[in-house]
């Protein structure tokens, strides 16, 4: 089983996390390189990581990854509160991607124009009550859930996307999970 993606990645490092006491081989990839574009090419038309290949069997999707695994590996239960959860997290996670992605291009993320304000307002909105669902205990036990919201986190902090100061459970939930030896391992600034 490999799983491919690069080291920077939330979607690909939520894996590498929950993946931590399975086997499996992790391809570090440059998705900006033609080496990386031709793989990516090769295996997801979607050209997005992480992509995992099982066997003969390629799955796409951070998400689907994660489903497809779980089911096989029998691993943990998902309730609809998690599922609900993680949609929470990819919308947030998703609306930063943009807007880094945008960044770089070059383009002013600040300016008050319809695609940034709703990018901006689907962050704080999906932060807001991903704060209240921690600050009542929702996030208690690692499991898949907690593992991507660590790495919104993190990965948040990392690009110096947000302030989370108006979100201190979220900046409690980070720090208590922090010293995490497999979060240590796969830190995107190494």
């Amino acid at each position: 089983m490999k799983l491919y993606g690069s080291t920077t990645s939330p979607y690909v490092r939520r894996l590498r996390v929950w993946l931590e006491d399975v086997p499996h081989e992790f391809m570090n990839i440059d998705i900006f390189s033609p080496e990386g574009r031709a793989t990516l090419q090769q295996i997801n038309p979607a050209l997005k990581v992480p992509m995992l290949v099982d066997d003969w069997q390629a799955v796409f999707d951070s998400r689907v990854i994660y489903n497809y695994l779980n089911h096989k590996l029998n691993k943990e239960v998902t309730t609809i509160d998690d599922e609900n959860a993680i949609t929470l997290i990819n919308a947030a996670n998703d609306s930063h991607v943009e807007l880094l992605l945008l960044s770089r291009s070059g383009i002013d993320i600040e300016q008050d124009a319809l695609f940034f304000n709703l990018q901006r307002e689907r962050i704080a909105s999906s932060l807001r009550v991903l704060n209240e669902q921690v600050k009542l205990g929702a996030f208690e036990y690692w499991h898949f859930p907690a593992i991507c919201l660590y790495c919104l986190i993190d990965w948040v902090m990392f690009r110096g996307m947000n302030d989370f100061s108006s979100y201190p459970d979220l900046q409690v939930f980070h720090q208590r999970h922090a010293a995490r030896e497999i979060l240590q391992e796969t830190d995107p600034r190494l």
